[in-house]
């Protein structure tokens, strides 16, 4: 069924892009699929095949085959997307109080100077205005709290029919694939529709799976929500550890099977499928108006999502491919021909993805971005991405290893010092071997010293050369890690 998909047309434009020069200056969609993780894509190995328009833009685009968010949570990681900067560099990066400030520079605001009309149509959420992402763009669409693609992409069509002339730079956004994974409509049952259990009963409230925990359901859990200074009531990021707790204390729990868990699995790949359709249904709309061919599209997410590979359901809980692993796509007529139908396997971030962007519209970047341009083969990375979790964690990927430092908040002014001397054991330390360990179950610390040594100074490489926000933090309210700090001199 996922195959059904009317976007033969971009085939055919496709075929034609060879004979004809890029625009100079061309329109630009960034799309992010919010929570969609790689490998529950088609173009990443799902064969479900759940996304059938970023399938085909995949396979005749360029595809980056390890690409990541810089965030495990939507607020962190879109401010990443619009801007090129790690969360510490914009403002102080603690969940309940984040928000962009006036002095971050947004990529609508710099294409804006280049003569772009901007816009986004966005499902509300944690992007909303009151965060400070509308800076830069002349329209700011963010109804629909937690909405669909259904919605924003005909919002989105009818902003396009009245604009006016110019180029412009769009960002397309939905929460299709957000907990709880649930499309009641005609998407409901798309796959697995002969199950019949108690998935379905979880799937109809809002924090049902996040009341799950190493597969069992307790449905007493309490859910407890924290109050942003943005005015809205957050989900407490640190149920994962709450129910943790729970579980060891009370035997209330609902056990499910392994077809259970593959059921909701199924609903969330039906949620990616219900969304990818609508994007399929907006860019043949574009083609019929004779827009795509001159534009360049990239496809990406915010994060991923863990599906009980490492004991819950959500995305806040871990820095692991399951939660930061996202599809990458770039396709269009401002691709080079030799690029079409290409895969990278260089490392790929969020960060990359505001100068790539800015290059394609031929304008500067503002000055100090750490990422790179993604269409430029010259443009080396330093083979490592950084990672900021809205738990104390802080994660640098390798193509062969993840190293993950916690228990300091990366809002901390001793965080550096934290990490520079905290013994490599695993009270604060994770490493991952992800060749011998693609799925990240063993902690690899005692086995693998040398390499997490390594991976640590690479961190704290990347750490040092960020120009980190000015407002102070808290020091570490660990007694064992405040002690050691002293012991050392640090106050």
């Amino acid at each position: 069924m996922a195959r059904a998909s009317p976007l033969a047309l971009l085939a055919a434009l496709a075929a034609g892009c060879d004979a004809r020069q890029p625009p100079a200056t061309p329109n630009i969609i960034l799309v992010s699929y919010d929570g969609l993780r790689a490998d529950r894509t088609g173009a990443y190995g799902n064969p479900a095949q759940p996304t059938p328009t970023l399938d085909r833009m995949a396979a005749e685009g360029l595809r980056f085959e390890s690409a990541f968010s810089q965030s495990n949570e939507s607020l962190f990681s879109h401010a990443s997307l619009f801007t090129g900067r790690h969360v510490p560099e914009l403002a102080q990066p603690v969940y309940e109080s984040f928000t962009l400030p006036e002095s971050a520079v947004m990529v609508g605001e710099v294409l804006g100077l280049y003569g772009y009309t901007t816009a986004a149509f966005v499902a509300g959420a944690h992007i909303r205005g009151a965060y400070g992402f509308d800076q830069g763009f002349s329209v700011y669409d963010d109804r629909h709290d937690f909405g669909s693609m259904f919605d924003k992409a005909r919002e989105a069509l009818e902003w396009v029919d009245n604009r006016s002339r110019e180029p412009f730079f769009m960002v397309l956004q939905s929460y299709d694939c957000h907990r709880p994974y649930l499309r009641s409509d005609a998407w409901y049952h798309v796959q697995d529709r002969d199950y019949q259990g108690v998935s379905d009963d979880l799937l109809h409230t809002r924090y049902s799976v996040d009341r799950t925990y190493q597969g069992i359901y307790y449905p007493n859990f309490p859910i407890r929500l924290l109050q942003h200074v943005a005015g809205d009531r957050l989900q407490d990021p640190r149920g994962s550890e709450r129910i943790t707790a729970w579980a060891r204390e009370h035997v209330d729990g609902v056990e499910l099977s392994e077809q259970d868990l593959d059921h909701v699995r199924a609903h969330y790949d039906a949620a990616a499928f219900a969304l990818d359709i609508q994007l399929g249904r907006f860019f043949e709309a574009l083609d019929q108006r004779g827009i795509l061919e001159d534009t360049l599209v990239i496809l990406t997410a915010d994060h991923g999502e863990d599906l009980q590979e490492h004991g819950y359901y959500g995305h806040r809980h871990s820095l692991h491919d399951t939660t930061t692993r996202v599809p990458l796509v770039i396709w269009g007529r401002g691709l080079a021909p030799s690029l079409q139908g290409t895969v990278r396997q260089d490392l790929a971030e969020a960060i990359d993805i505001v100068p790539t962007i800015l290059a394609a519209a031929g304008a500067d970047p503002p000055a100090g971005l750490p990422g790179r341009d993604l269409l430029d083969s010259s443009a080396d990375d330093d083979g490592y991405v950084l990672q900021i979790g809205v738990l104390p964690q802080i994660a640098l990927r390798s193509a062969t290893h993840r190293l993950v430092f916690h228990g300091v908040p990366a809002a901390s002014p001793v965080l550096l010092a934290a990490l520079a001397n905290a013994p490599f054991t695993t009270e604060w330390f994770e490493l991952y071997d992800l060749q011998a360990d693609p799925g990240e179950q063993r902690n690899a610390v005692a086995e693998q010293t040398a390499a997490g040594e390594r991976m640590r100074a690479a961190m704290l490489t990347r750490l040092r050369s960020m120009q980190r926000s000015a407002e102070a933090g808290a020091p570490p309210d660990d007694p064992a890690l405040r002690e050691l700090l002293r012991s050392r001199g640090y106050w």
